[in-house]
């Protein structure tokens, strides 16, 4: 069959050579030519750079395999350059074409005519393919802070007869991206790679197109074409965000936003792609529009979240125990905006935010570890939190933002607060009762409210917790001076002890340790502890006493006790006094310690010692128990003790026997059973209270009737002790750690978690988003 002469093939077409359509008007076919010219510019610019960056990626390759994928896009990309640019600027004309010619039969790719039923059949590198490019058509749109694409948008409207929008403009990023997208179906390379080409139409294309847009709008307003535009406010129209002031103390361009709020956004834009890829997992799934109907201005969605806001069923707070139901935000848009204009829709990012914005307080609501009363209060801070949301993007990145501070620091404040009604939280309930209802009534468009409110309440829960931690800290130092006082009496009792069962002492001696060098040891410890001067010597002088009565047969040894004698019963006397000993029986025990001074320097053997043990053998139930060793020597002989009933053993001390009181105590030891009835605590319960730190919230209690909640106010080491506090401060229980985890594994503790609530709520969102972009 023979071709038809008219008909010419799209590859015989330069784009150096096409011309616009000529029914346009002569100011669309000055703007297409022109912006023509300006993007080959910028398509020239992304090629000659593609080839360094594939390179790049090649030479930090981990892999032979990987670096030959980009080797292989570099050569792909060269040899279909040409046919590449043709079919994206034949796309660029047809865009102008269809302004004026009969509606578009084709199947072109639309972005936002994709269906559901069709999205869940695409598989995942078109999906990748498809977030991306919305990815990069949101950016240009949210940075189009001057308005210029708003401007170009309406004033080719007016050349035209049929609506206009940003989406059908045929140079909005919206055209630009499909047009790109077509074009490099032709690449045949991995998703990676062109996920990297379509980066770099991002950066070399769509990254001058604000300035394409300024000259679009200079070129129309010098043909007349709706001057006035340029002459409204850039502001008004815009989020109080990109309201900033420079050093001069004027506001910023219209062309420039801070490095807070380019990052603020960016991260919004990071977090909607994760959102809009979660929503498109879902077949069937409702959340995305797409219809192609206008969006409703900022100022008139705000308009109409403010008179929701102000509905009685928002604007009344709940009673006691009534609980928080979610308000269903989107419906109540639509029908309002049923009245409002029908030819109307709420715009994709805004639907975004209201989406995103319902998950957090959805995460709130369910929530244990808020109060039913309190989480009732703060639920009424969806529709606030939403208007600041769609205003200031920095909400969902900025952790100092003014209302997301205020929401958490109302939850933390709540946190200490149970179901009991009781007069000291109901003073905090009725504080954040005033501080919504004034957001409800008083916010419209102003965030600085936020920081008004926040310093409010911040002072008067400051104001609180300084009476609690007065309270608190009186208790902490009473147990941890009570438990210090325990580990005194307990280590200087140690110490006696174990020098009472490793040498036979004489009674003198056993009761001057016993009853006055146990509070010696006790106070040195209290005024400065184990490693202490005073502790060591107090040791020291123990030890020196209790060598000195013992028997000493060599000339050197004496010659040290004669020594020894006069500072040690100083240091026993000074000593004594300091403690307030009882003079009279201190004097009693000097005398008795000087007698047995001159006789272990009198001895010239070695002495023996008689221990006194009842006759009877005991049987396998009873332990012998030792007297007190009577010490003999030759120069003065004693009396051997009347023996009614006993038997009297004498025996020599050798290196290799024990005394009988050591033997005694041995048995002691050994008779005592284990614990065999301890009861068994899981390990996950001892890793919780090991994570425990001071200051974190615990609730008590199986039931709702003796629940409460206290906070860990202090652990008490030595004597293994959990104090924990209610909210104003007063001790409300103390837990071994042993008992903590028990009650842990029986459900008797729960901990609760302190994180920052907006910050758990996004994280959650965040979860479920990547899971649901997962299934």
């Amino acid at each position: 069959m023979q071709e038809d002469s008219k008909v010419v093939r799209l590859s015989s077409i330069n784009t150096k050579s096409v011309k616009p359509a000529t029914r346009l008007s002569a100011p669309l076919v000055k703007v297409c030519e022109h912006c023509l010219n300006q993007l080959q510019s910028c398509i020239r610019s992304l090629f000659e750079n593609a080839d360094d960056t594939l390179f790049e990626m090649a030479d930090r390759a981990g892999s032979n395999t990987e670096q030959n994928i980009y080797f292989e896009a570099m050569r792909e990309v060269r040899l279909k350059r040409k046919a590449i640019e043709m079919t994206f600027f034949e796309a660029y004309q047809q865009n102008f074409n269809e302004l004026v010619g009969p509606p578009k039969q084709g199947s072109q790719f639309e972005l936002d005519e994709l269906s559901f039923d069709a999205l869940s059949l695409v598989n995942n590198e078109d999906l990748e393919e498809t977030v991306a490019i919305d990815t990069m058509v949101s950016k240009v749109i949210n940075r189009d802070h001057g308005m210029q694409l708003m401007h170009l948008t309406t004033r080719i409207d007016n050349l035209l007869p049929q609506t206009i929008n940003d989406k059908t403009n045929p140079i909005g990023p919206e055209k630009l991206c499909q047009a790109f997208v077509q074009a490099t179906k032709k690449l045949d390379i991995d998703i990676k790679v062109k996920l990297i080409v379509f980066r770099l139409f991002e950066k070399y294309v769509l990254g001058a197109v604000d300035q394409i847009y300024s000259e679009a709008n200079h070129l129309l307003k010098e043909a007349g074409v709706m001057p006035e535009l340029t002459s409204r406010p850039v502001q008004s129209q815009r989020a109080p965000i990109y309201r900033r002031t420079v050093d001069g103390g004027g506001t910023a361009g219209s062309g420039q936003l801070t490095m807070d709020a380019q990052a603020a956004q960016e991260a919004f834009l990071a977090l909607r792609d994760l959102l809009v890829a979660a929503q498109l997992s879902i077949p069937h799934n409702s959340q995305v529009s797409t219809n192609n109907l206008p969006a409703v201005s900022q100022p008139d969605l705000m308009g109409m979240l403010s008179q929701i806001q102000h509905q009685p069923a928002i604007e009344q707070l709940p009673v006691a125990n009534q609980s928080a139901p979610q308000v269903d935000i989107k419906t109540a848009l639509e029908n309002l905006l049923k009245n409002y204009d029908q030819n109307k829709s709420i715009g994709q990012v805004d639907q975004d935010v209201i989406n995103l914005v319902s998950m957090l307080f959805e995460f709130i609501l369910d929530d244990r570890n808020l109060p039913n009363q309190f989480k009732a209060v703060i639920s009424r801070l969806q529709i606030p939190l939403l208007k600041v949301a769609i205003l200031d993007k920095a909400l969902f990145s900025k952790a100092s933002h003014p209302a997301r501070r205020l929401l958490n620091e109302m939850a933390s404040a709540a946190l200490g607060c149970d179901e009991q009604d009781n007069a000291a939280q109901q003073k905090l309930y009725d504080k954040m009762v005033e501080v919504v209802q004034k957001l409800l009534q008083g916010f419209a468009d102003d965030i600085e409210l936020f920081n008004e409110l926040l310093e409010d309440f911040t002072a008067f829960v400051q104001k609180e917790q300084r009476r609690a931690s007065l309270v608190e800290q009186r208790i902490k130092d009473a147990e941890e001076g009570k438990a210090k006082t325990d580990l005194a009496k307990q280590l200087a009792t140690q110490e006696i002890q174990k020098r009472l069962e490793s040498h036979p002492l004489p009674d003198v001696v056993t009761e001057l340790l016993q009853e006055g060098w146990t509070n010696v040891l006790f106070i040195a410890y209290l005024k400065a502890g184990e490693q202490s001067q005073a502790w060591q010597s107090a040791i020291a002088t123990m030890d020196e006493l209790i060598w000195s009565v013992q028997p000493h047969t060599n000339t050197d040894e004496k010659k040290k006790l004669l020594k020894m004698v006069p500072p040690l019963m100083r240091q026993l006397r000074d000593s004594l006094t300091e403690i307030s000993f009882d003079p009279y029986k201190q004097r009693q025990l000097f005398k008795q310690l000087q007698s047995l001074h001159v006789q272990s320097l009198r001895q010239s053997r070695t002495p023996t010692f008689v221990a006194k043990t009842t006759a009877k053998q005991p049987d396998e139930s009873e332990t012998t128990v030792a007297e007190p060793v009577v010490m003999v020597t030759e120069s003065e002989p004693q009396q051997p003790p009347p023996v009614v009933n006993e038997q009297v053993e004498v025996v020599e001390t050798k290196e290799h026997e024990q005394p009988a009181a050591t033997v005694a105590n041995d048995n002691k030891v050994a008779e005592q059973p284990a614990n065999l009835n301890e009861p068994a605590v899981s390990e996950q319960s001892l890793n919780k209270v090991a994570s425990l730190k001071v200051g974190n919230w615990v609730e008590f209690g199986l039931n709702e009737d003796n629940k409460f909640r206290a906070k860990l106010a202090a652990f008490i080491k030595p004597a293994d002790k959990y104090i924990f506090v209610n909210r104003t401060g007063m001790k409300v229980a103390e837990k071994t750690r042993l008992e903590l985890a028990l009650d842990i594994d029986h459900g008797n503790v729960t901990l609760l978690d302190d994180n920052l609530l907006f910050d758990r709520a996004l994280e959650s969102v965040i979860g479920n988003l990547r899971q649901m972009k997962k299934t």
